[in-house]
């Protein structure tokens, strides 16, 4: 009964990292989460190193009538000036915080159980 829980349990921490979010156009997205099902017309995620608090991360999706993704190519950039490093996607994954190996490890443990 304990390996059962401790399966479950690890499989719920795996769920949590690969889980996607549907983020409204316009609306902030946690950092925590992805813009992957980005209903905007592209997801802005940008990270600052602060002094203090470490690395920040925001993410939100820009609304359909934003022009910024008109002017700026796909992928991500560091600002010299900042440091801060911006990606702006629309149909990529520049912006996801999920990794692909917690998704394999995910469905190789399910595949496993049953």
């Amino acid at each position: 009964m304990n390996s059962s829980v401790s399966i479950l349990f690890v499989i719920i921490i795996l769920c949590r990292d690969t889980h996607q979010m549907w983020c409204l156009d316009g609306s902030d997205c946690e950092a925590s989460d992805t813009c992957a099902l980005c209903e905007g017309a592209a997801c802005l995620r940008v990270q600052r190193n602060q002094p203090g608090k470490g690395v920040t991360v925001a993410l939100t999706c820009l609304p359909h009538d934003s022009l910024i993704h008109t002017y700026h190519p796909e992928g991500c950039r560091t600002e010299l000036s900042s440091g801060d490093k911006l990606c702006l996607c629309s149909g990529r994954e520049f912006c996801n915080t999920s990794s692909r190996t917690s998704s394999v490890l995910l469905v190789s443990l399910l595949f496993l159980l049953f």
